[in-house]
């Protein structure tokens, strides 16, 4: 039978003794000399001859066990009989005994004081360097006499000192031995366990590594290998093969951290980081993860046959018409902000044509293939646009759909969002938002599981952000995560060079499909061109939309005009008012209401325009 169990002793002397207390386990045992350095190099050879169990004492069993740590150390505990024995060597110097040790060594030696009427002082040993200090405390202490083993012993007889070595009996080192026989049963029975375990390592489909309570790889199967590019072995340093996964930080923290992407090597991986416990805490982490290219393409498909029907961007630059310059510049702009995937915030009016110049970006983008998807966060209450964007799971609050429902991040994913009136956008959400562009993932509500998004920013806004913020009413980390870029729509009342031929072509589109045939009048143009509009080119488009529907006549004259941007006025009778009148409202209106100016327009003098005017009941 190979032997599985080795026994290191201090010296010649010490060894002869071991051997004769387990005379009758020769058989078992490979028995050799090695203490505190050399006990280490003597550990690695017997390790190499394939021994499991290593029997030691003192530091020299510390310094195997923390260099070693795929192996068991025992250490040679010291029995209650054995103390006694020892604290009576030691009384006979005095009562005041000061106990320097490793503590596994040692152990509740303090409850002996009361029967040997001695007091009893304990210094725990971490290393064979903190003897002499060890030594200086206990002096000052008033300590008569030292206590320990040959660590100690050597220490203090160097300096003159009283001391007593520990002595430890035979019944001592055969209770180890066998200990170290049953440790020996149960590493079988882990090896078998272990195999079957490397077995489901080898052949599963996720990267998995582990590693110990010092940040040392334990465990690391073949797909983790490919993708880490790990041709080393076990026991190096995490943070050394993948220091952005920071794994080795779980060991303090404790918390596990899921559904993480990483990229390692040109590889995009989800990870999930779990914390490995036992009864006294911490000991040890391990990081499964995968390559996610081939899952993202899967759910790419999925997202774009069932959710991302009718998300379309229907705009481009093209349908962008303008003789001003400043929008021709805004263009310019757009288009190469397109090029990029940073997210843009577009600032401007209501009816500016906001959402043409979004549409234009993402169809002029890398991801125009993807879905463009388009909410206004002014129209939805908060717990509405909230399930909206984020989605939800069956049963996460009344009335939900028991399936659940992805949000519109999800339905975005290789796409554009585009989040209108923003600075509506309540504070919660806010926050919400904030994550989803930092982490690139969403959580739904009602849900613990973290999907991840690759989704573009574009939001636009009518208001002034920063005097949101300033009111506390707009995050400013959000402000500064969607301002990356910034587009500026200037106004219509800017451009006025636009108004008519945006008048022209609504009027030309709209007319064919109501089957009529329209035209605007000179005095007409000149009533749009020189109104401000409010409501920019959403109001124009209106206007000319509703002239469309109501007009009675082919040519639209300057009063009609001037009756649908100002309201509450009688278009009907507007419309079967005489000639005559019409020509006089329209060179008024042209006019601005100069008498002088519009009787010559008109070719008359002025008292027959006022008499006209009168008849008419046309005001000034």
């Amino acid at each position: 039978m190979k032997k599985k169990i080795a026994f290191l002793a201090p010296s010649n002397l010490k060894l002869e003794q071991i051997k004769d207390f387990l005379q009758d386990y020769h058989n078992e045992i490979i028995f050799d000399i090695g203490s505190l350095d050399d006990g280490l190099v003597k550990a690695k050879e017997l390790i190499d001859k394939g021994i499991e169990i290593i029997i030691a004492r003192g530091e020299t069993a510390f310094n195997i066990r923390d260099a070693h740590p795929e192996i068991v150390v025992i250490d040679v505990p010291i029995s209650g009989f054995d103390l006694v024995v020892t604290l009576e060597q030691a009384r006979e110097f005095g009562k005041n005994i000061a106990v320097i040790s490793f503590p596994s060594m040692i152990k509740q030696i303090e409850s002996l004081e009361a029967a040997l009427g001695v007091r009893i002082m304990k210094y725990n040993l971490t290393s064979r360097d903190d003897v002499n200090v060890a030594i200086d405390n206990a002096v000052r202490d008033r300590a008569e006499v030292l206590l320990g083993g040959y660590t100690t012993v050597t220490a203090a007889r160097a300096r003159g000192i009283p001391c007593v070595g520990i002595v430890t009996g035979k019944q001592a080192y055969v209770e180890t031995f066998l200990r170290a026989r049953d440790f020996l049963s149960t590493i079988a029975i882990e090896k078998r366990k272990s195999g079957m375990i490397q077995t489901v390592l080898n052949h599963s489909y996720e990267g998995i590594v582990s590693i110990d309570e010092k940040g040392f790889i334990t465990t690391i199967n073949p797909v983790a290998r490919k993708i880490l590019g790990f041709t080393g072995h076990t026991q190096q340093k995490i943070a050394d093969v993948w220091p952005e996964l920071q794994l080795d930080k779980l060991l303090a923290g404790g918390k596990e951290e899921l559904n993480q992407l990483y990229t390692i090597n040109n590889v995009q991986v989800l990870c999930n980081k779990v914390p490995i416990k036992d009864r006294k805490g911490i000991i040890g982490a391990v990081a499964t993860f995968q390559d996610v290219t081939k899952i993202q393409l899967m759910e790419s498909r999925i997202r774009k046959e069932i959710y991302s029907k009718g998300h379309i961007a229907s705009y481009t630059f093209q349908d962008v018409q303008t003789y001003d310059q400043k929008i021709k510049a805004a263009i310019e702009m757009a288009k190469s902000f397109a090029a990029s995937d940073a997210s843009v915030l577009i600032n401007g009016e209501t009816g500016t044509g906001k959402e043409v110049f979004a549409q234009s970006i993402h169809n002029h983008s890398k991801r125009a293939k993807g879905p463009f998807v388009a909410i206004n966060c002014a129209a939805l209450p908060a717990q509405l646009l909230e399930s909206e964007l984020f989605g939800y799971v069956g049963g996460a609050f009344t009335g939900a759909n028991k399936e659940g429902k992805p949000g519109l991040f999800e339905v975005a994913h290789t796409g554009t969002i585009f989040l209108d009136e923003i600075g509506e956008m309540d504070y919660i959400n806010q926050g919400r938002l904030l994550r989803v562009l930092q982490e690139r993932v969403v959580v739904r509500l009602g849900s613990d599981k973290v999907v991840p998004v690759s989704v573009r920013i574009i939001a636009a806004t009518n208001k002034k952000l920063p005097d949101l913020i300033a009111d506390g009413k707009f995050r400013e980390d959000l402000y500064y995560r969607i301002n990356v870029l910034n587009l500026i729509i200037p106004p219509l009342r800017k451009r006025r060079k636009d108004i008519i031929p945006y008048a022209k072509s609504f009027l030309a589109d709209m007319s064919r499909e109501a089957g009529k045939s329209i035209t605007l009048s000179q005095g007409a143009l000149k009533v749009l061109e020189e109104y401000d509009w409010p409501g920019n080119i959403r109001e124009l488009k209106n206007v000319i939309e509703r002239l469309t529907v109501i007009a009675k006549r082919g040519k639209i004259s300057a009063a009609f005009i001037g009756r649908i941007i100002k309201p509450g006025n009688d278009l009907e009778e507007q419309e079967f008012e005489s000639e005559d009148a019409i020509i006089i409202k329209q060179a008024l209106a042209a006019c601005r209401g100069n008498i002088s100016e519009t009787a010559t327009m008109l070719n008359l003098n002025r008292t027959t325009l006022w008499r006209k005017m009168n008849k008419f009941n046309i005001k000034k």
